[in-house]
């Protein structure tokens, strides 16, 4: 359990001195997915990425390990105020590019593509999205705990 701020020694002051940057967060996220996918795709049509398993695998291993690094990192925050805060902030955006990362990349792995079809594409641009997405949350929490 993330502990409340009272829980965990934090007074009005400490709650006040950080604000959550969700929002921005959010904002700089979508624009950076957008960029990346369109990169990916991009790279994609003109055959300078030539498969879209590999990519897939990537994203979900590390949408995985992140998933699991985030539940362990929960349960670490637990005494750490300033962690645990930051953890609440950006934890929805966090998942949200995990979740999407996992399930894109599942299914980048379960459909066999050809070579000259749209859904490779559509399925990379997916994976590259929220790969972004999922990226950019992590570097948000790290700098807000690093703060």
């Amino acid at each position: 359990m993330i502990c409340n701020y009272e829980g965990c020694g934090c007074g009005m002051s400490e709650r006040r001195r950080g604000s959550c940057m969700n929002g921005i967060m959010i904002l700089v996220s979508i624009i950076g997915g957008l960029l990346f996918t369109t990169a990916a795709v991009l790279l994609y049509i003109n055959s300078l990425i030539t498969t879209v398993g590999f990519i897939a695998w990537v994203a979900l291993i590390v949408g995985l390990v992140l998933l699991l690094t985030l539940l362990i990192f929960s349960f670490a925050a637990e005494d750490n105020c300033k962690a645990a805060k930051c953890t609440r902030c950006y934890l929805g955006g966090l998942l949200f590019g995990i979740f999407g990362s996992i399930f894109t990349g599942a299914i980048g792995i379960a459909t066999d593509f050809a070579t000259v079809a749209v859904f490779p594409a559509v399925i990379l641009g997916l994976i590259a999205f929220f790969f972004a997405y999922m990226i950019i949350s992590l570097l948000f929490l790290l700098k807000c705990n690093l703060e």
